[in-house]
């Protein structure tokens, strides 16, 4: 899929820079960043709407080992 983004001339330098440095293109290089920026996220609400149960639900045995599963199934996207 083509996707057209502007950035500034200074972004886009430390961004050839950075690609150049990992070996990548530069399409390639910005994949995995948003790849590894939307798992971020994923990650980040999962954790705020644990936080937000746990003070109105009462905590299940196996919890843990729950979570755990969930960390692992966030890792792939």
């Amino acid at each position: 899929m083509r996707i057209t983004v502007h950035l500034p001339d200074d972004i886009g330098e430390k961004l050839r820079k950075a690609a150049r440095q990992e070996e990548e293109s530069v399409s390639s290089f910005v994949a995995g960043a948003v790849v590894s920026c939307l798992i971020d996220k994923r990650r980040r609400k999962a954790g705020r709407d644990f936080l937000n149960m746990a003070g109105h639900i009462k905590i299940k045995p196996g919890i843990y080992e729950e979570l755990e599963r969930g960390r692992k199934d966030f890792d792939r996207f």
